[in-house]
């Protein structure tokens, strides 16, 4: 009788060491950093997600530590959080620790207006769609005249900290899904968005590379063939030929979809890459981070023009005899 009541004492105590020890390791775990990075993560949260898709997606995008999901999960039910999740799109710093990433997605900000900004267009596109979705909303601050006059205003460009002068944000107005209170202003709302492109994009490039990614954005349709235009817009540009690029035509007339002319491409303007030799002297759209990619990583060719026919395939040529028997082939 005796051992049998000393094995139960040692295993008990066993049991007792052992819960001590994994509630140690758990309320240290929950209490460290995630990591010693401050970068921030765009975290979007859909509304009615399960919770182990929300954790999937803090593990996938380096918010939380892989191993850590099952402590991530234990917290959320024994302090009932489940239920206190708000959908909306958050900034999380990776160096957050468990209780900190809970305590921020129980917080959607006033997150109330979603504004989608598709990769390609220009600001006055943009300050249209977040008018048209603030205008949802009673009592709204936001201005798209204040959004555009903004965007040109020197003196507030400088608060951004951009690491070389800049005098127009075109090019920089990020194309992505945002949620804005319904308060935010025009300020607000464009430091959102500068913000969002310092943090997926960075200021490392140049205005030129800026620049051609935005041509690389309207004239490229796949990941497969935007790095070859980009080191075909490279080239030519080195080497001192005329880019002859139709969307920079179509950027003054503020209209993507009508026909070129043989006018337009006569016409006197700084955005006339067919008239006039170099870059035009702003970007001509707002583009994607693919497109930037592009040109930070263009595929080497030979290949000096090209043409997509409409199915949207593009066509190369080396020489303007290939590139016009294309064009009597694929877009006559």
């Amino acid at each position: 009788m005796k051992s049998i009541i000393k094995i139960f004492f040692l295993a008990l105590l066993t049991v007792v060491i052992g819960t001590f020890l994994i509630k140690k390791h758990y309320d240290t775990t929950i209490e460290t950093p995630n990591s010693d990075s401050s970068e921030r993560v765009t975290f979007e949260i859909e509304q009615g997600a399960a919770l182990d898709s929300i954790i999937t997606k803090l593990t996938e995008s380096g918010v939380l530590k892989e191993n850590w999901s099952k402590y991530f999960e234990v917290y959320m039910k024994l302090n009932n959080l489940v239920p206190k999740i708000q959908a909306g799109i958050y900034e999380i710093p990776k160096n957050l620790n468990i209780k900190e990433i809970a305590s921020v997605i129980q917080s959607s900000q006033e997150q109330a207006v979603w504004v989608t900004i598709p990769e390609g267009l220009r600001k006055d596109e943009i300050a249209n769609i977040i008018e048209q979705e603030f205008t949802k909303s009673n009592g709204t601050s936001f201005s798209s005249s204040e959004f555009l006059s903004l965007t040109t205003d020197s003196t507030y460009i400088t608060t951004f900290g951009i690491p070389y002068e800049l005098t127009d944000l075109e090019g920089y107005l990020y194309p992505d899904k945002y949620s804005f209170s319904v308060n935010a202003n025009a300020q607000e709302v464009i430091g959102v968005m500068l913000t969002n492109f310092r943090n997926r994009v960075g200021f490392t490039d140049t205005y030129e590379d800026i620049i051609v990614a935005s041509m690389v954005e309207r004239e490229g349709y796949t990941s497969e063939d935007r790095p070859m235009i980009a080191d075909i817009i490279q080239r030519r540009y080195k080497e001192g030929w005329l880019l002859q690029i139709d969307a920079t035509l179509l950027y003054p007339k503020r209209d993507w979809k009508s026909p070129i002319t043989q006018a337009d491409k006569q016409n006197d303007n700084p955005y006339n890459t067919y008239k006039y030799q170099g870059y035009p002297p702003t970007p001509i759209c707002n583009p994607g981070l693919a497109a930037i990619n592009a040109v930070r990583n263009p595929k080497p060719n030979t290949y000096y023009y090209y043409i997509h026919d409409t199915n949207g395939n593009v066509h190369f040529a080396r020489t303007l005899d290939e590139h016009n028997q294309n064009v009597q082939k694929y877009l006559r």
